[in-house]
């Protein structure tokens, strides 16, 4: 392909270049407006450090600017997550949107705040009962959307594949998908064993298989200070730019949001 050819597909590609906000301020200053079409992107983390709140947090915001979205989760049921949905947008804890143990006015900013969601109702799809990743892939295609979870990718299923083959197959699939429906992938990961003494100078190491790191076009850890209450995104690959920048964030009152 000559220069001159290149060239004109990078004028075709700035017209259909398209911004989707994570609505949190200085993630999108940072990453120059925030996620884009046809980008896979990876948040890695030990278990119960918040990734599936902050990835449902980013989808409701961006389905919040009038974008078609989705959620695909392989560990915990549409329930729980929209009741954490619910329970940030209302200050209360998502147990209490789960049983309804709430005093009146409670009640009401649970009310208010289911009504607030609902409103956006067009522009989410919830699945927590497909694991299989060609139904997965399947959805996608005949769906339109513009952003997708993935929570997580180590339990996605994929047979007659061991673990690094099923990984790294998983990881190319959702890369040339996201190209493909010129969608953008968020995929949520567990963190290889390997870097839990060292996650500051760790290389960029998901569990399972190195072409997660390798294919995804932003790669973030994502790490908890328990005592302080503060959470810490990285972002170690960017195939955008310049990689080591990092944000940090405080779960917000009973409810959990993430600011």
């Amino acid at each position: 392909m000559k220069i001159t050819e290149i060239l004109t597909k990078i004028a075709e590609g700035k017209k259909n270049l398209e911004f989707l906000p994570t609505g949190i301020d200085k993630l999108d200053m940072g990453l120059d407006g925030g996620f884009i079409r046809e980008e896979m992107i990876v948040i890695g983390g030990f278990t119960g450090l918040g990734k599936s709140y902050l990835a449902s947090q980013i989808m409701f915001n961006i389905a919040r600017s009038g974008f078609n979205t989705a959620y695909f989760s392989l560990e915990i049921t549409n329930q729980m997550i929209l009741s954490r949905l619910i329970g940030q947008e209302a200050d209360l804890k998502s147990i209490k949107v789960v049983t309804g143990n709430m005093t009146q006015g409670e009640y009401v900013q649970k009310t208010k705040s289911e009504a607030i969601i609902q409103g956006y109702e067009d522009f989410m799809d919830f699945y927590d009962d497909i694991y299989e990743f060609d139904k997965i892939i399947e959805q996608i295609k005949k769906s339109n959307y513009d952003f997708i979870v993935i929570d997580f990718i180590q339990n996605v299923i994929v047979k007659g594949m061991d673990e690094y083959e099923r990984l790294s197959y998983i990881a190319l699939m959702l890369q040339k998908i996201a190209k493909e429906k010129k969608c953008c992938i968020l995929v949520l990961s567990q963190l290889s064993n390997s870097i839990a003494r060292n996650i500051d100078g760790a290389q960029l190491e998901y569990k399972g298989s190195g072409s997660i790191a390798t294919v995804c076009d932003l790669g973030f850890f994502l790490t908890r200070d328990f005592e302080l209450k503060i959470l810490t995104l990285s972002l170690r690959k960017n195939r955008r730019g310049s990689s080591g920048l990092a944000w940090q964030f405080i779960f917000q009152g009973d409810g959990g949001k993430i600011v």
